[in-house]
């Protein structure tokens, strides 16, 4: 079998194994949601055409957040092409035949068709051997009138580690790009609606808090599982108990409609190791939020990778 035929059987296996139960109908499919989860599912065109690194760097956007396990979010194109150029393992594309492939499970657009969210999972060959590595990323979406799609923000969960990079203070930073009033008062909302989030997980445990912040339909990854809705997500946290998490949003966005948004933030997991000592984990996280009827904010996906 060759990589070609193997990356898809592989995300064949790999999506009959996630664990979906029943949750409220997802919002009816339209031409822009169909567009967006499109060029998601071929995103390896663009690598087969311009190469792994340029081929990558064309799907983002200039100040796209990218979050990959071992390092900060690191902010901005060069910043990306750092990452996607170091070394083999982080290099998407570089065997023979090899080419990445991403299958969305999941996303949205917002109400003006110009900012959108996908969810799945990719299958990348190991160059050393023949072996397929699965993954699985959150994406958020933006784009500008007779422009395609952009990525502005992207998380590889669970990932493998980076290569040890350095990054200048600026690609390190969140950028501060200019907004109107009613979109910066959204940023705020939604900053504000993490944080109290992170509160309410802090006071009543994670498996209360997540449940309760969950939209009807929203989801989150599990190990290799996915769950949607309240009640699966709260037990897959009542699962995972004795772990304590607390987080802090540093960056947020919202879409022009301002009924969808994402915050990236940095998260501590604190748990016991085999001896019975505490063990903090540090991680950074990407969650989608969208504004429900009565104006609250719930979150559609969440995922996220360590930092170290």
């Amino acid at each position: 079998m060759t990589f070609r035929t193997l990356l898809p059987a592989a995300l064949l296996l790999i999506g009959c194994g996630l664990h979906r139960r029943p949750a409220a109908p997802e919002p009816a499919r339209g031409p822009a949601r169909d567009s967006l989860l499109q060029l998601d599912a071929t995103r390896g065109d663009s690598i087969a055409a311009h190469g792994g690194v340029d081929g990558a760097l064309a799907l983002l956007a200039p100040d796209v957040a990218y979050l990959r396990a071992g390092i900060p979010a690191v902010y901005g194109r060069d910043a990306a092409r750092a990452l996607f150029a170091a070394g083999p393992a982080a290099r998407p594309g570089t065997a023979a035949g090899a080419l990445p492939t991403w299958q969305p499970l999941g996303g949205g657009v917002s109400s003006d068709l110009r900012s959108g969210f996908t969810f799945g999972v990719s299958a990348h060959a190991d160059t050393t051997h023949p072996a397929v590595r699965v993954d699985r990323y959150v994406a958020f979406w933006q784009r500008s009138t007779g422009q395609p799609w952009r990525i502005v923000a992207y998380a590889e969960v669970n990932a493998p580690p980076s290569e040890e990079l350095k990054f200048s203070a600026a690609q390190l930073a969140p950028p501060s790009r200019p907004t109107s009033r009613p979109l910066a008062e959204t940023a705020g909302q939604l900053r504000a609606a993490d944080s109290l989030f992170s509160d309410l997980a802090d006071r009543l445990g994670t498996a209360v808090a997540f449940s309760s912040t969950v939209a009807p339909y929203g989801a989150v990854f599990g190990g290799t599982t996915l769950v949607v809705g309240s009640k699966s997500v709260r037990e897959l946290y009542e699962a995972g108990a004795g772990t304590s998490l607390t987080w802090r949003p540093v960056y947020a966005s919202a879409a022009a409609s301002r009924d969808l948004g994402f915050t990236i933030g940095e998260y501590i997991a604190t748990g016991r190791g085999p001896s019975g000592a505490a063990v903090q984990r540090f991680g950074k996280y990407l969650t989608v939020w969208q504004r429900q009827p009565d104006g609250s904010w719930k979150f559609l996906i969440d995922g996220g990778n360590a930092t170290r």
